[in-house]
């Protein structure tokens, strides 16, 4: 075990500034008589820096110091540059150099001087200033720590200055939104507006931004030109934001930079405004955009020329504004001769590296690529910007060993010219895993970056934890320690297996926590644990070491004494510590109704021949949680083999004309053939029939009904998700076949979640057939359709999860009242591959 997170004795200094010792010190209780001076015209985060001095002065002392506004040379603390009089340790032309969030302290034996650039440098001085000389740390929004010996602690005199390298700093959590006060005192720059704060970064996040002045509304219909062309067509009905534009139209050009400048002309402070890219992958393929792409080697060539012909023009009226965009996705590879502007900032986004192992691990085969395109974009830019990802978007709340590459990754950006960062995370709600350890070392990292992040975690922990820090400390390190031998390499939506979670590690998890529950100080403590629990309980709710049975019409979980009772808890604990969200985008609601559905169980239906049984969940979507072929004695699906049964089903989801998420609620009303039905508010009407056929096939037939006054478009899909029976990536161990002109043909060489070098073959896949075959495990599935029914086949393939999705999506179709949509396909069961 790598004792990297073990529990020690941990004493961190303030920033890593230049100090100069003097030699000599003040005597915390020597401060009883003197008195804060701020100058009567200071600006109100000055102000309220001297507030924040008197406010922690008492509390680490016990001491009342007074404000004045009265000019003192002794025994005095002077807050802010109009404070300090006449003197050489602090003067305008020092202040100057610092920018506006630089700081210096002063400590002579008769003064203390703390001031810095406006408007926020003198406030974080105060924050610097207790840190560094009376230990105190701002820990959660709640939670102050003010040490024990605060009162006898000494003041050596010497002066300090830092200067932060960021100059936009996010540690992207609600605790930071919410409290901006704690925000301030973790010196994040992104979210206090308010004016004794000190304001906002005037540097604006880059972002996607395009759709704001392009937008099919206004264009689609008189100028289709303006948006992507791709496969051959002008999509206009594209999410992320809207459809691309055409980035070679120089009518475009002249759209975007008219846009920019009246922005920039309503908000004459801003340093910086994003052109940039919408959120998705449909950039242009036109003529002119792909002979710039070719050349250039990345679609970045043609965007990076567009972005470069605004900035060139934006830059005539404003020159000191900097237009930023997007390195990411498609356009995150440089391209080969055209570079950036100096007036452009890029920010490049991580989002397909590994988030286990540092960015700059030249072992890791995910993060290798991004490495060499950030000293690509190093090389020809002087003004990077980062866009990290750091938590599991689709579960906020499962385990995620990344905190041990927070604080190397943030020294590889900034040794690598980046002048912000964003560190997203979980901003949906307070009880995220170990969201306020989390904030605590981003934070920390960002305005520090040569902070050691171990120590940083053992700190937190040692002083929010109390007693209770050890076993903590000791499960943070069996986490990590537990991935990095199993040699995941988890991107920022991994599935519980890509962290290296199984039902072991989970129980394991668990009982880490509950020993941390009893070693905890006090209540207070005690509830503190509880909150960072929550991530143990969800790991044990989703890879419990149990089993579903079908038994009188029902599934029931049966599960170790030991794990009784964990959904109930899991929920209480979710509800307690408000935590809104369980994914991005995702309200927790739902998902804790079904987690304490558990418990209780799931009415179920079961279907079944000779030759396959089938359970099916009518309540929750239809789904089929055991697809089990009788013959080999296989089963075709893990839903009913671990705690979590509605993951690794078969289900069919509806794309278009419902709110994303909706999961109908069916009733069987006919046993033959076995037929269900839902029934939605917006009026929608589904039926699915299933059959069991007598040559051994499974057959499905589904229709989507427009029950609604007015027209609409819909879509929907059939879900299956496999289980191959192999974690191999290889596509000669698992194999997806595709049948093209009555030819088998191997799909997945390659292959990445949902994109490879076969994609083509793959869309192009009319002749009714597609299916996988496991060569380890002997055994397969072959999805069959009706081409005419179909927009086309679709696989996404998760060999850490393990499962692959042999997906048959729908046409979408404009339906008028009472018109409906089919969708009819079939499973079967492979002995042998496809030949």
């Amino acid at each position: 075990m790598r004792a990297l997170f073990c529990l020690s004795l941990v004493v961190l200094a303030g920033a890593t500034g230049s100090a100069a010792e003097k030699g000599g010190k003040i005597e915390a209780s020597a401060l009883k008589k003197w008195v804060i001076v701020v100058a009567p015209d200071a600006i109100p985060s000055e102000k309220f820096a001297a507030e924040e001095f008197q406010g922690l002065v008492k509390q680490c002392t016990g001491l009342d110091l007074a404000i004045s506004n009265t000019p003192a040379n002794k025994r005095a603390i002077l807050i802010g540059l109009g404070a300090q009089g006449k003197t050489k340790a602090i003067t305008a032309d020092s202040i100057a150099k610092l920018g506006d969030e630089g700081l210096s302290i002063a400590v002579e034996r008769n003064v203390i001087r703390i001031a810095g650039g406006q408007p926020r440098g003198t406030l974080y001085g105060v924050y610097e200033f207790f840190e560094r000389y009376f230990g105190v740390r701002f820990l959660t929004y709640d939670h102050t720590h003010i040490p024990p010996d605060a009162a006898q602690r000494t003041i050596p005199l010497e002066s300090y200055s830092y200067t932060p390298p960021l100059s936009f700093r996010y540690s992207y959590y609600t605790e930071n939104r919410e409290h901006h006060e704690f925000a301030t005192r973790l010196r994040v720059n992104t979210v206090s507006t308010e004016e004794k704060l000190g304001g906002v970064t005037p540097q604006n996040l880059i972002n996607h931004s395009l759709f704001r002045w392009v937008t099919v509304e206004k264009y689609g219909k008189t100028h289709p030109e303006y948006f992507a062309l791709v496969d051959g067509e002008r999509k206009l009905d594209v999410r992320g934001g809207g459809p691309e534009v055409c980035v070679t139209n120089p009518e475009v050009v002249d759209i975007v930079t008219e846009g920019v400048l009246k922005d920039l002309d309503a908000n004459p402070k801003l340093r910086n405004i994003s052109v940039s890219q919408n959120d998705n992958d449909q950039y242009c393929h036109c003529p002119a955009c792909e002979a710039i792409n070719q050349r250039e080697g990345t679609p970045m060539g043609s965007h990076l020329a567009f972005v470069n012909a605004v900035a060139e023009r934006v830059e005539k009226k404003y020159p000191d504004v900097k237009i930023g965009t997007l390195a990411y996705w498609y356009t995150r590879k440089a391209p080969k001769t055209i570079v950036p502007r100096k007036n452009m900032q890029i920010q490049l986004c991580s989002i397909e590296c590994c988030t286990l192992h540092p960015v700059n691990d030249p072992n890791c085969v995910k993060n290798r690529e991004f490495y060499q395109d950030m000293m690509a974009w190093k090389a020809v830019c002087n003004d990077i910007w980062i866009w990290n990802y750091n938590t599991n978007f689709a579960i906020y709340d499962l385990p995620f060993p990344n905190l041990r590459v927070i604080a190397p990754n943030v020294r590889c950006f900034v040794e690598n010219n980046a002048h912000g960062i964003f560190m997203q995370a979980n901003a949906g709600g307070n009880a995220g895993e170990m969201s306020d350890l989390r904030n605590y070392v981003m934070s920390r990292c960002l305005w520090d970056p040569k902070s050691d992040g171990a120590a940083l975690v053992k700190e937190f922990c040692g002083l929010h934890y109390g007693k209770a820090a050890e076993p903590i400390l000791d499960y943070l390190t069996m986490l990590h320690d537990n991935a990095e031998a199993k040699g995941v390499h988890p991107g920022c939506f991994p599935k519980p297996q890509e962290v290296g979670l199984t039902p072991e590690i989970a129980v394991k998890s668990l009982k880490y926590f509950k020993r941390a529950v009893e070693q905890a100080d006090d209540d207070l403590v005690r509830k503190r644990v509880e909150k960072a629990s929550i991530c143990a309980y969800n790991a044990a709710v989703m890879m419990a070491p149990g089993t579903w049975k079908y038994e009188n019409g029902y599934c029931r979980l049966t599960v170790p004494d030991e794990l009784k009772g964990m959904s109930t808890r899991y929920v209480e604990l979710c509800r307690t510590y408000k935590m809104s969200a369980v994914s991005e985008g995702g309200d927790s609601g739902p998902y804790l109704e079904e987690v304490a559905q558990r418990e209780a169980g799931y009415p179920a239906e079961c279907l079944e021949n000779d030759v396959w049984r089938l359970v099916i969940l009518p309540e929750r979507n239809a789904k089929l949680v055991s697809m089990f072929y009788k013959p080999a004695k296989k089963e075709l699906l893990v839903a009913m083999t671990h705690g979590d049964i509605l993951r690794g089903t078969h289900k069919e989801l509806i794309m278009k004309g419902a709110k994303k998420g909706t999961s109908p609620k069916f009733e069987v009303i006919k046993r033959a053939p076995f037929t269900l039905q839902a029934a939605l508010e917006n009026g929608m009407k589904l039926e699915r029939i299933i059959a069991l056929t007598s040559d051994g096939a499974i057959k499905f037939r589904s229709r989507l009904t427009n029950g609604a006054a007015d027209p609409a478009v819909y879509q929907f899909k059939a879900h299956p998700e496999f289980d191959p029976g192999s974690i191999s990536d290889k596509s000669e161990v698992v194999s997806a076949y595709v049948k093209s002109g009555g030819v088998w043909t191997i799909v997945n060489k390659n292959w990445k979640l949902d994109t490879g070098p076969g994609l083509a073959l793959l869309k192009d896949g009319k002749d009714s057939a597609f299916a996988f075959y496991s060569h380890e495990a002997h055994f397969g599935v072959q999805v069959s359709y009706q081409p005419k029914q179909i927009d086309r086949p679709y696989l996404s393939w998760w060999p850490e999860w393990p499962q692959m999705n042999l997906e048959v999506i729908s046409l979408a179709k404009e339906l008028k009242t009472g018109e409906s949509l089919g969708l009819e396909y079939q499973f079967r069961y492979l002995a042998d591959a496809p030949k």
